[in-house]
């Protein structure tokens, strides 16, 4: 029972260095807390009447406020998620036992970096009407780490209702290697790739969208809001297609941030993502980090943008994705932020849980109401 009990009290405390952590790995599986701490609650109960113990008591008192607590955390999660147009099956939390696994139905290269391939996974809908949206992804992993595999799960979902999904590697930063002038416009030739070749895997390259999350979601949103003002120079070339609409999960809209989070336990990995990116600290290489800010891209002409955070992030402070999502508005884009209480970093990890629900629902919600769906 102590466990259980401890593990909801640290999400509850998100805010205290270290311990807060916890909303990084229970709220995916709160529904399990709840039920697991009900289910030691009942025969113990069933005793207590027997024999009225004080220790039988004390553990019913506090399974009793470890399930209360654990199902306000749920309900408070579901109810930011369905306000904003999802509908969450709580059933879904509870499968632990299925192992999901997704390929791309073909892989290409698109381009090349220092000799080595830039490849991507290409993701086909199902037979239907008429050539699909595209959904370009950019992964994360802050900007030094990840590759095209990542979110296979989702890719496939988004397939099997109707876009071609496309998964894009490109050229991972380190700290010897700072990619910060280069990767965006690798994203923009995989676009230019999408132009010259979505027909052939019966895409529409007329309305694409882009998708990614953490470093991806600011790749994602620099690459469409430097296209739509003109200023993406793909790294191979050739025409850059518009981009029709944008969803980010926890994107690192603001690098500086990412860089000054304080965080005691993450905060030293955040700022080594960060310089490894750009090369050292917003004091030592200002104008690159302004270069790569999201916000410095902001034009009235940027594409629709749905911006979905964990509310408790440790590696990506929320307040840069706020500040930009108000400047954005301001200029006259159409943005939307919804932040999930009790949720961190990669909180849609899990299958089946709250955020990975809300992260294809609500995209797949967005792209519809911008013309962007099948």
């Amino acid at each position: 029972m102590t466990l259980p009990a401890l593990a909801v009290l640290a999400t509850l405390l998100h805010d205290v260095p270290v311990v807060g952590l916890a909303a990084g790995f229970v709220p995916p599986v709160m529904s399990w807390v709840v039920l697991v701490t009900a289910a030691i609650a009942l025969p113990a109960f069933g005793l207590w009447l027997r024999g009225r113990s004080r220790a039988l008591l004390s553990v019913m008192v506090v399974a009793a406020l470890t399930v209360a607590a654990g199902a306000y955390v749920i309900a408070r999660q579901v109810t930011v998620v369905e306000n904003a147009g999802a509908d969450v099956d709580l059933v879904d939390t509870l499968d632990v036992w299925s192992i999901p696994a997704a390929a791309p139905d073909a892989e290409e290269t698109y381009s090349s970096f220092e000799g080595n391939p830039l490849r991507l996974g290409v993701f086909r809908p199902r037979p239907g009407s008429g050539p699909a949206p595209v959904l370009l992804f950019v992964h994360g992993g802050g900007w030094v780490a990840g590759d095209r595999h990542a979110h296979a799960t989702d890719l496939r979902w988004f397939a099997d209702r109707g876009w071609l999904v496309v998964s894009v590697d490109y050229a991972l930063s380190s700290p010897e290697r700072h990619l910060w002038d280069v990767v965006t416009g690798q994203i923009g030739c995989a676009m230019t790739w999408v132009a010259d070749n979505a027909k052939r895997f019966g895409g529409d390259p007329a309305r694409l969208s882009l998708t990614g999350d953490s470093a991806g979601g600011n790749l994602a949103i620099n690459a469409a809001y430097m296209a739509s003002a003109g200023a993406l120079r793909p790294s191979c070339g050739g025409e850059v297609p518009a981009v029709g609409a944008v969803s980010a999960l926890y994107p690192a809209v603001d690098p500086a941030g990412v860089f000054a989070n304080d965080d005691l336990a993450l905060g030293g990995m955040a700022r080594g993502f960060a310089t490894a990116y750009l090369g050292g600290s917003p004091v030592d290489v200002p104008d690159r980090y302004a270069a790569v800010a999201s916000a410095t891209h902001v034009t009235p002409a940027a594409p629709p943008t749905l911006l979905l955070l964990g509310a408790t992030d440790h590696l990506v402070p929320t307040r840069g994705a706020y500040e930009f999502a108000d400047r954005a508005t301001a200029a006259g884009v159409d943005v939307k932020l919804v932040s999930v209480p009790y949720a961190d970093h990669v909180f849609d990890e899990r299958e089946g849980s709250i955020g990975q629900q809300a992260y294809r629902q609500l995209t797949e919600s967005w792209l519809r109401e911008h013309g962007q769906g099948p």
